[in-house]
């Protein structure tokens, strides 16, 4: 499978932050992008993503939750969860760890970071990489 076809599912309240994180994502993988947690969760159900990013402050579920849910669905206990927050400080690493998350990055989003920790987690989680 190459990284163009694996799923990356988005989720972030914030418009702006979601076109910066497609912009950053198309180009490598098939994105897949909601505003809302609860969909995040019904995306994931349907689509089985081999990653997701999500804001952990979203206004109907938090992305501490979403992930929880995400994880809990059949096949999906091991797909990476990223979190993005605009404060990375050690309580958020904390609630986000809590919750299953594979790793917490800051925004403004370092667009080589993000995709090396997506390729990075994908693997580790065993997905299919190009190493």
């Amino acid at each position: 499978m190459t990284a163009e076809q694996q799923i990356v599912l988005i989720a972030d309240d914030s418009i702006t932050n979601l076109h910066v994180l497609n912009n950053i994502l198309r180009p490598h993988y098939q994105v897949k992008a909601t505003r809302s947690g609860q969909r995040a969760v019904e995306i994931a159900a349907r689509d089985q993503p081999d990653a997701v990013v999500l804001d952990i402050m979203m206004p109907d579920l938090d992305g501490p939750e979403v992930c929880r849910r995400i994880k809990a669905l059949p096949g999906l206990a091991q797909t990476p969860v990223l979190f993005v927050t605009g404060s990375a400080d050690a309580e958020a690493a904390a609630v986000c760890t809590a919750a299953g998350g594979a790793a917490l990055l800051s925004k403004p989003v370092d667009s080589e970071r993000l995709l090396a920790t997506i390729a990075d987690r994908i693997q580790a989680a065993g997905g299919m990489g190009d190493g």
